[in-house]
C-alpha cells in the first residue's frame, strides 16, 4: 500500500508542476506575441544600422580613429554577454555560455584578455563561477535594465575602447529568427568594419568630404552605432528567451503527461496486485478453518 501511496504523491506533484509550466507558457506565448510584431521593423532597423556603419566606416578610411582603422596590436577584448535572468527556457543560456566559454578558450591561447559586460542573471552567475573578469553587470529585466542602463553601459565601453583600454568590443547573444529557430550569434562592433571586408567583395574607396571632423565624427559614429547595436540584440534576445521557454514548457507539459500516465498505469497494477494479495489471503485462512 506504501508504494500505491507514493505514486499516488508523485502523480499529485505532476499534475501541480503542470500548472505551474502551463502559467508560464501562457505567459511567454503573451510577452512573445506582443513583442513578434516589432520583429519585422527589428529587422528593418538591424540592417539599416549595419548599413550605416559599413558606409561611415567607408568614408572614414583615411581618418586615424582605432574606430575605423583598429589597433595594431590586440591585447584586451571586451564582450557583451546576453542572457536571461531565469532558467526553464531550453537551451536559450546554455548556447550562449558555451559560446563564452569556446570564445575565452581561444582566445586565452592568443594570451589576450577579456573582460565581460553580464547583461542577464544566468551569466552573471556563470561568469562568477568561472571566474571570468565581469567590468559591469545588470539583471535583464525590462523594468530593470531600461534604455538609460543601456545608454550608460555603451558610452562606457565606447570610452574604454576609444581610450585604448579595450581594442575590440564583441556582443554575445541569441539572435530570433522564428519560434523554432534561434541561434547564438557572436558580432564585433568596434572597430568598425568596411562593407566587404574579409569575404573577397572588398569595395573600392571612395574620397568623401566630412562634416563635422572626421575624428569627431568616428567618435560619434561610434557611440550611436554601439548603442543601436546593443538594442537590437536586447530585442532579440527578449524574443528568443520568450519563444525558448514557450517551447520548453510546452514539451515538458506534453512529457509530464506521459509521465502521468506511466504512473497511474503503474498505481492501477499495484492496487489491483494487493487486492489479489488479500483475496488469496481470505481464501487461504478460510481453507484452513
Amino acid at each position: 500500500m506504501s508504494s500505491i501511496r507514493d505514486l499516488g504523491s508523485k502523480i499529485n506533484s505532476l499534475k501541480n508542476m503542470q500548472k505551474v509550466m502551463r502559467a508560464m507558457n501562457m505567459i511567454s506565448s503573451i510577452k512573445l506575441r506582443k513583442l513578434n510584431q516589432f520583429q519585422d521593423s527589428l529587422t528593418i532597423f538591424t540592417k539599416a544600422v549595419n548599413n550605416q556603419a559599413a558606409d561611415a566606416a567607408a568614408a572614414l578610411s583615411d581618418i586615424a580613429s582605432p574606430a575605423v582603422t583598429g589597433f595594431e596590436e590586440v591585447s584586451r577584448i571586451h564582450v557583451v554577454l546576453f542572457t536571461g535572468d531565469k532558467g526553464l527556457c531550453g537551451t536559450h543560456n546554455s548556447s550562449v555560455q558555451r559560446a563564452l566559454e569556446k570564445f575565452m578558450a581561444e582566445n586565452r591561447k592568443k594570451t589576450t584578455q577579456v573582460e565581460i559586460t553580464a547583461i542577464g542573471n544566468k551569466g552573471i552567475k556563470f561568469c562568477k563561477r568561472k571566474e571570468y573578469e565581469i567590468f559591469q553587470q545588470s539583471e535583464i529585466g525590462e523594468r530593470i535594465f531600461t534604455q538609460n542602463q543601456l545608454k550608460i553601459f555603451s558610452d562606457n565601453m565606447v570610452m574604454r575602447f576609444l581610450g585604448g583600454t579595450v581594442q575590440q568590443i564583441f556582443t554575445m547573444g541569441n539572435t530570433y529568427y522564428s519560434t523554432l529557430r534561434q541561434e547564438t550569434e557572436v558580432q564585433q562592433l568596434l572597430p568598425l568594419k568596411l562593407p566587404g571586408k574579409g569575404n573577397g567583395n572588398e569595395v573600392s574607396r571612395v574620397p568623401f568630404y566630412v562634416e563635422p571632423e572626421g575624428l569627431e565624427l568616428a567618435e560619434a559614429v561610434s557611440r550611436r552605432f554601439v548603442y543601436f547595436k546593443l538594442q537590437s540584440v536586447l530585442l532579440h534576445s527578449y524574443l528568443s528567451e520568450h519563444s525558448a521557454r514557450m517551447t520548453a514548457m510546452e514539451n515538458a507539459t506534453s512529457n509530464s503527461e506521459d509521465l502521468i500516465q506511466k504512473y497511474v498505469s503503474m498505481q492501477n497494477h499495484a492496487r489491483q496486485a494487493a487486492i489479489t494479495n488479500e483475496l488469496i489471503e481470505i481464501i487461504s485462512g478460510k481453507e484452513a478453518l
